[in-house]
């Protein structure tokens, strides 16, 4: 809402267009006032707030793939506490770091999200030649930050908050990666010291790349149908073969996309049966591997994949992490992942 702009304004209109209550204790000299109303200091009168709103709508920093965005911002940087801040349609707010989120939350305010928040995806869990790690985590779309309270956010009709999907867990086999979540990597595939990519986490609104295929003992091949498919949310796990003497050859995770709601890659097949982990579609896990595969990356907010022996794959998300503060969530839009 925004104050009037001609006639009386009311100390309990300047509370609601602040997000306090409307009788909540409150003098022309605050400083929320005065940020309101454009004085910083000095007098000031109630006609100084005609028309005035604390409300500001973000905009673009520029594009990524072609989409309007900003990446990984503080909302103080933006608004004074008790202010508004609306995250229009056409805005991607993302981070391309699981420990950092994509809103952090520092004062006490309203988002009004009317684009798309979401957070980082974890990468597919490590090969075994390179020292066999879990699925990755993945990291929040909004963090609250601890003491901050005051904090309204309303999701609106056609607008999404997610959290990364978690990383594909690794085959028990080597060679065996697991596929990647929300913007994450699926793993490399080949022996120990080899120079095989990773298979990149998509761009904004972009499925993640398909992965790789290594043959022993030094041969690349992109695309092979043992690879992970990249995904628009989750992606596929690889798989390992091995025909007999030095005969063999594994495939890499396929890269996690950043498309909303996004579906999952498909995961690497092979000719003795097994099969890797399918990508989970928004909201859903990754699929578990079968003999030596490596689990499919999660779709938003959702768990990846284990891979064969029961190797793990990363935990979903937040959609919001609120740091065990309390706070206000109204949605009519799309939330994946924990509030």
């Amino acid at each position: 809402m925004t104050l009037p702009a001609s006639g009386q304004i009311t100390l309990n209109q300047v509370n609601v267009e602040l997000g306090n209550s409307g009788t909540a204790q409150i003098g022309m000299n605050d400083a929320a006032v005065r940020a309101l109303f454009g004085i910083p200091s000095g007098e000031i009168e109630m006609s100084d707030g005609y028309g005035k709103s604390s409300e500001t709508v973000l905009t673009s920093a520029g594009t990524v793939n072609g989409q309007d965005q900003r990446q990984q911002i503080t909302v103080s940087d933006f608004i004074s506490s008790g202010g508004t801040l609306r995250v229009p349609s056409n805005i991607w707010v993302w981070s391309d770091s699981r420990s950092t989120a994509a809103m952090v939350i520092d004062i006490s305010c309203t988002i009004v999200n009317e684009g798309k928040i979401i957070g980082r995806g974890g990468d597919g869990g490590g090969n075994p030649w390179w020292g066999s790690s879990a699925g990755q985590s993945g990291g929040p779309a909004i963090k609250i930050n601890s003491g901050v309270t005051g904090v309204t956010i309303t999701n609106s009709s056609g607008a999404y908050i997610a959290g990364g999907g978690g990383g594909g867990g690794p085959g028990s086999n080597p060679s065996s990666p697991g596929g990647g979540a929300g913007g994450g990597s699926g793993s490399r595939p080949g022996e120990s010291g080899s120079t095989v990519p990773l298979a990149a986490g998509g761009a904004l609104n972009a499925t993640g790349s398909t992965g790789l295929a290594y043959y022993y003992p030094n041969t690349v091949t992109p695309g092979a149908g043992n690879s992970g498919a990249g995904g628009g949310a989750g992606g596929g796990g690889g798989h390992y073969v091995y025909s007999g003497g030095d005969v063999g050859f594994s495939s890499g995770g396929g890269g996690g996309g950043r498309i909303l709601p996004g579906t999952g890659g498909s995961g690497g097949t092979s000719s003795g049966g097994g099969q890797g982990g399918a990508g989970g579609s928004a909201g859903n896990a990754g699929t578990a591997s079968t003999f030596y595969g490596s689990g499919g990356g999660g779709g938003w907010g959702a768990s990846g994949g284990s891979g064969s022996g029961g190797t793990s794959g990363g935990a979903g998300g937040a959609a919001i992490d609120d740091s065990g503060e309390t706070y206000t969530l109204s949605n009519s839009g799309t939330i994946y992942g924990g509030t």
